[in-house]
């Protein structure tokens, strides 16, 4: 496990040539006498969802602690936004489903060709809540067929899982009437009737499910063994997760449901020492970061490197690799 220190002192300022990406140079040099700093930002997501207040957390570690930089958070549709964002170089970098990565790596399902990124590495799990309440009537993913289901706004990453774990159980949008909602939507969807059920793709804890879960019969719906066996087959970048009880109220037994990572994404072409320090201040300010967001203390350098086939930024692989020969750092 990497030890968690207190954050070093401010390193030196990483200077122009360090915001160098594929659409131009965001840097700006200083007069004589002035200090340099360059405001960046980082693609999030919804306020209802977990990645707006990790990335308005991760915002601010950076900017006090990294010289020069101040990085701002921005609210978007979510993974597949994002990832468009980053690589046309209108965000430095985004959050994202490892799944909507994936596809923009290859050109494949929103991504009409292969996207410029790179990963800083995997962050933590993401659980696919399938939610509904009880006057729904519906006990396992099946029961969907005929039923109004939330699956996520357009150009969301919980869209993109919705649709993958739908199409590895053999359902499709003929059989069942879709909304697009955002988790809010989906989430007064669900209490005010206009809506069965809803797909909410998020860190384990979401406040969207929080809330439904409080004031309804909620129910999470659960998924056999042999239908996270069709989903993983379909898609290798899901695996399977019990949904301990107690997280959310009413749901009193271990719930198995589909998980995939989420992933802290670059332009390929972001300046390898820039992406250093943006990966070693990630995991010093571990702590930090716990304290606004519980989704951190998944982060762990043995962890975030692991992701298969899917290319890390030179710059965080040096910080990787210079975890594994120095375990005392």
């Amino acid at each position: 496990m990497f030890p968690v220190h207190r954050p070093r002192r401010r390193r030196r300022p990483f200077g122009p040539g360090a915001l160098v990406v594929a659409l131009g140079v965001a840097g700006l040099g200083a007069g004589c006498g002035e200090t340099s700093t360059t405001t960046l930002s980082i693609a999030t997501g919804s306020t209802s969802g977990l990645y707006y207040p990790l990335g308005g957390a991760l915002a601010s570690v950076w900017s006090r602690h990294i010289d020069g930089l101040n990085m701002k958070a921005e609210t978007t549709a979510g993974s597949v936004t994002n990832l468009i964002q980053v690589a046309k170089g209108e965000s430095e970098v985004g959050l994202s489903q490892g799944d909507a990565l994936a596809d923009a790596l290859t050109g494949a399902g929103r991504f009409p060709e292969r996207m410029p990124l790179q990963t800083l590495g995997k962050l933590y799990p993401n659980v696919v809540h399938l939610v509904t309440v009880r006057r729904a009537g519906i006990d396992e993913p099946q029961d969907l067929r005929g039923k109004r289901v939330s699956v996520g706004p357009p150009g969301s990453g919980n869209a993109v899982t919705a649709w993958n774990v739908l199409e590895a159980l053999d359902l499709g949008e003929e059989d069942f009437a879709v909304r697009q909602l955002d988790y809010s939507q989906t989430s007064n969807g669900l209490k005010d009737g206009t809506l069965d059920a809803g797909f909410i793709a998020g860190g384990i804890g979401m406040p969207a499910v929080v809330e439904i879960a409080i004031s309804r019969d909620m129910i999470l719906v659960p998924f056999t063994e042999e239908e996270i066996e069709r989903i993983t087959t379909a898609e290798p970048a899901y695996a399977g997760f019990r949904v301990p009880p107690g997280v959310y109220q009413g749901v009193d037994e271990p719930v198995l449901t589909p998980t995939l990572w989420n992933q802290l994404v670059v332009h390929r072409d972001l300046d390898p020492g820039l992406a250093y320090d943006l990966t070693r201040t990630l995991f010093e300010c571990r702590r930090e970061l716990e304290r606004i967001s519980t989704v951190a203390r998944f982060f762990d350098p043995a962890t975030a490197r692991d992701v298969g086939t899917v290319p890390v930024h030179p710059g965080a692989r040096r910080f990787y690799e210079e975890v594994s020969a120095d375990g005392s750092r």
